[in-house]
């Protein structure tokens, strides 16, 4: 009954966080990050019930731990190893944050926050790789991807799309004089551009070598008279005992549609970058708006990454921007104060941006994978700050309003839960890294042992540190929705009167 009464209203704070963190995830139009948010949403949303109030019935069912006194570290004598050396670490995570060492670990905190900022910012929008990102580089479809890519012009294409303003008519649009002369233009632009592509292909290729072969085989033919009877004539050439289905890969069915497809070694962002530059150039040359088609751009993976990547790099922002402002707004009202919605956003955010860092340093690029656990890392990260601040705004007062013992005390009860949770956290994850066949899932393994290990971190040594040096006036409050302190006396005159009347 005590437990409930001071835990419930920070675990619900925390839950209602970590919800936020993962259904913030929904504002980005991508179905695979919609999917994540409802199915995890909806997982956090039943912490509630199970996590609050389950686990609270069964510690009353379960027999009482005989070595709780060990556990908590009443008697430093009797105190186990594991918890004397978390206890060790605790003061000395106190001793950093308070005094005149916390000027100094403020300065260093400062630089390391700048110096993650800027490596953050170098961090590349999007993860290609040649085959598909969710499998290790060695597997058996990968290798393929790489021997097909070392061969062939490659699986990675661009696609730019002359379509028919008229679809329903009998006469073909891929045969008409301007359909193809445009071709022809797209294709010369690209080919002798900078950053030329490894290859290309339109109906354009194939009526110039059926007009060669009709002409008797001399090359002198292969250029088309750019006349409509010239093209129609090597369109009849081509489709000879054919069908439009046999050219389906640069041609529609109803011969109306057309496409002029472009091969890249790769879809890495600087060649996705380059290939899209040449091809609006290319496009803008040969004009948008024809008598009898418009054209297009475009489609095909190299298209796709773009999407995807432009998607990523606008909502990320987005979705941080609204996960803190949601978070700073019920921290605030729950403590009675925007400086306790503001402090507790600080090492939160400090993580967010040394994840994003590392994230750089480990070569692992901002995609759609990677920005759940960002997102995520944040809502669930603040968890920590609300539970140490909570028993901070109790210690204060219980202290005789002195902050330095506030702190090393707060560090030494809750920071205690803190680190053994995180641990926990670490060392459950850490595993899908080695054993995972499957390397999306050992990178989000690995990702969430970095955002777990980093929140702790933040949480206990730049919080503890804030709250020292800004002194905030929340912290005496006593009409606070969170906190941590115990009206003992009210309960055992409850329980006193409950047994005189049982009696």
């Amino acid at each position: 009954e005590l437990t409930m009464g001071v835990m419930m209203a920070p675990s619900i704070l925390g839950i209602i966080t970590d919800i936020i963190g993962i259904s913030v995830v929904a504002a980005a139009p991508i179905p695979a990050m919609w999917r994540h948010a409802v199915f995890c949403g909806m997982w956090a949303v039943w912490l509630i019930p199970t996590g609050v109030v389950l686990i609270s019935l069964l510690l009353c069912s379960l027999p009482p731990p005989k070595n709780i006194d060990r556990m908590i570290g009443q008697d430093a004598d009797q105190s186990g190893g594991i918890h004397r050396r978390f206890q060790g670490m605790l003061d000395w995570i106190a001793s950093l944050t308070v005094g005149r060492r916390g000027y100094f670990t403020a300065a260093c905190v400062a630089i390391f926050g700048a110096a993650a900022t800027y490596t953050a910012f170098q961090i590349k929008i999007g993860n290609p790789v040649e085959g598909s990102n969710l499998l290790w580089e060695d597997s058996e479809f990968n290798t393929a991807v790489r021997a097909i890519n070392s061969h062939f012009p490659g699986v990675n294409t661009l696609e730019i799309v002359l379509e028919a303003k008229v679809q329903e008519t009998q006469e073909w649009n891929v045969s008409r004089a301007d359909t193809v002369q445009t071709m022809i233009g797209i294709q010369r632009a690209m080919e002798q551009g900078e950053n030329p592509p490894r290859a290309t292909l339109s109906f354009n290729d194939y009526l110039r070598e059926t007009n060669r072969l009709f002409q008797g085989g001399s090359p002198k033919w292969i250029p088309l008279d750019p006349s409509d009877r010239s093209v129609t004539a090597a369109t009849v050439g081509v489709m000879m005992g054919s069908s439009a289905k046999n050219y389906s890969n640069v041609i529609s069915d109803n011969m109306q549609n057309s496409t002029v497809s472009l091969w890249y070694k790769d879809n890495k962002q600087e060649t996705v970058d380059a290939a899209l530059a040449a091809a609006r150039a290319a496009v803008e040359a040969a004009g948008i708006d024809h008598e009898h088609f418009i054209i297009r751009l475009g489609t095909g993976t190299i298209a796709l990454q773009q999407a995807v990547n432009l998607v990523i790099d606008r909502f990320h922002w987005i979705m941080l921007l609204l996960l803190n402002t949601a978070v700073f707004l019920l921290c605030s009202f729950a403590y009675r104060s925007f400086v306790a919605g503001l402090l507790l956003l600080v090492p939160v955010n400090l993580s967010h941006q040394v994840m994003i860092a590392s994230m750089h340093l480990l070569g692992v690029g901002l995609d759609v994978n990677s920005l759940i656990v960002a997102a995520i890392g944040v809502g669930v990260g603040i968890d920590y700050g609300i539970y140490l601040l909570s028993r901070m705004c109790e210690e204060y007062q219980a202290q005789q309003y002195n902050i330095e013992a506030a702190v090393r005390t707060a560090l030494r009860t809750t920071g205690k839960a803190i680190m053994f949770t995180a641990t926990i956290m670490t060392v459950g994850i850490l595993p899908w890294y080695f054993l995972s066949g499957l390397k999306f899932l050992a990178d989000m393994g690995l990702l969430l042992v970095i955002i777990m290990s980093i929140n702790m971190v933040m949480a206990l040594l730049v919080l503890p540190l804030l709250v020292a040096l800004i002194k905030p006036k929340f912290l005496s409050r006593t009409d606070l929705l969170i906190g941590e302190g115990i009206d003992l006396s009210a309960f055992d005159e409850g329980v006193l009167a409950s047994s005189k009347s049982g009696s």
